[in-house]
């Protein structure tokens, strides 16, 4: 499918005969015929969109349009009334769609509350604009991520535009890339990329699990693999597929067994420094092989070192949304997070442009090893505060990044918690084969399984 000429015209029309003053509660009259106009050049007809959709039973509850393309019997999206594809949520051209405005967090807000509807289960896309600006964002399970950069609707720029969105709305992928990243090491990366990849797979999900730490091969060690030399270097390079890289792992449990693959860490790195690998295997590289194994993949997670170098580097870039650990009695694991969102992040979305990608999305911060008590928890929210107050530029993405999890603190505030259980720490030791924890312990796979309901799936 292409995008319809005709529409294309009309649209570039619009665009170029927008009013210039930019207008609160212009909406109907200014954006949503351009965003009607934009959905025809993605071949969206009358047929294939529902204005004010109800995403749930609520009847407040509505997007502004919900598109589909005809099923494979040919049925139209409004005669059915369900499974739409796409929800578009549209504002004002005065409303500020940037990162760095409440604005923009306060209209995803808006948005994700409608992909996670009752009505919208089968959506995999939701976009955002305010007639001068859009963004697309991609949906899997609970996951909701930015598939785009935000983008300028102009004239001589919106064919390319059009034609970007109809390709990755017409070529869905599978999985999501999650990178699981702190640059403070000890705080545990690689248990929950492990317990997180099991409990999952528990859940029938595919997962694969990727330990692009070298150095310390924690992963790798654990499961007891080891790398066939050259395979992952050449892997990288797209010069060998997939399956000669990875490992499997399987354990009973009652009469199910339980399945997971692993990218075992490769020896190779460790005789080569940064500069002689970059030379080779350019950064984005593992994002390319990464994104195409997620075509068959529910879930990849990557555990990567605690360093800011070429490792860790190219495994942020290779993400689609990090999940950073951190310990709420941990100084240096805390003040980490600041240096994360205000240097590396942006220098990650540079290199994504480049390669004309997507920018990384934040899950919610999780406190690893968490043992309440009020002081604790008291010191800890101080800390992040601090954080927030001395940054007023980065206000809104702290404030979501810090405070969007499951557990009130009675503080007015919220955040995510991995409970500190000794039978997680003592998992690894306890017999001559590794055992993950939550395939032994009951608690170890509700403490996952939390994680999972608040951040990835209800299942």
């Amino acid at each position: 499918m292409e995008i319809c000429q005709n529409s294309l015209l009309k649209l570039k029309a619009q665009l170029d005969h927008r009013p210039q003053q930019r207008k609160p509660g212009d909406e109907g009259s200014t954006v949503t015929p351009i965003i009607e106009q934009l959905l025809e050049t993605l071949n969206f007809g009358h047929l294939d969109r529902i204005p004010l959709f109800k995403v749930n039973s609520n009847p407040n509850r509505k997007t502004d349009i919900a598109c589909r393309y005809p099923d494979a019997a040919g049925n139209r999206f409004f005669t059915q009334q369900q499974d739409p594809l796409l929800l578009v949520e549209i504002k004002a051209t005065k409303c500020q769609l940037s990162p760095d405005h409440k604005d923009y967090w306060e209209t995803l807000r808006q948005l994700k509350e409608q992909l996670l509807g009752s009505r919208s289960t089968s959506t995999q896309f939701g976009l955002i604009s305010n007639g001068w600006v859009l963004q697309l964002f991609r949906r899997h399970d609970k996951i909701i991520h930015p598939i785009t950069p935000i983008l300028e609707l102009e004239s001589d720029a919106v064919e390319h535009l059009a034609e970007r969105l109809l390709n990755i709305i017409q070529s869905p992928r599978k999985g999501t890339i999650i990178g699981v990243y702190n640059n403070k090491g000890g705080i545990g990366k690689t248990t929950i990329t492990t317990n997180l990849g099991i409990v999952l797979a528990q859940q029938g999900k595919k997962v694969l699990l990727v330990d692009f730490d070298p150095n310390q091969a924690d992963l790798t060690h654990l499961f007891e693999f080891q790398a066939v030399e050259g395979h992952v270097w050449n892997f990288l390079k797209g010069d060998c597929p997939l399956n000669t890289v990875i490992k499997q792992y399987s354990q009973n449990q009652g009469k199910n067994k339980v399945k997971l693959d692993v990218i075992p860490a490769e020896g190779k790195f460790l005789e080569l420094s940064d500069l002689r690998i970059s030379q080779d295997i350019r950064l984005e590289y593992l994002r390319k092989q990464l994104v195409e194994a997620a075509r068959d993949y529910d879930y990849i997670l990557v555990d990567m070192p605690p360093n800011w170098r070429w490792f860790s580097q190219a495994g942020v870039l290779a993400s689609d949304v990090l999940l950073v650990p951190a310990n709420h009695i941990d100084r240096l694991s805390l003040q980490n997070l600041e240096e994360l969102v205000i240097k590396f992040l942006p220098q990650i979305e540079e290199w994504r442009a480049e390669i004309n990608d997507s920018p990384v999305s934040l899950l919610p911060l999780v406190l690893n090893r968490y043992q309440r008590t009020e002081a604790q928890a008291r010191n800890c929210k101080s800390f992040l505060d601090k954080i927030i107050s001395q940054n007023p530029q980065w206000k809104e993405t702290f404030t979501h990044f810090f405070y969007t999890g499951n557990t009130w603190m009675g503080m007015g505030t919220k955040w995510l918690e991995l409970p500190y259980l000794v039978e997680i720490c003592r998992s690894p030791l306890e017999s001559p084969r590794f055992v993950p924890a939550p395939l032994k312990y009951k608690k170890a796979k509700q403490a996952y399984e939390s994680l999972i309901r608040e951040v990835f799936t209800d299942v």
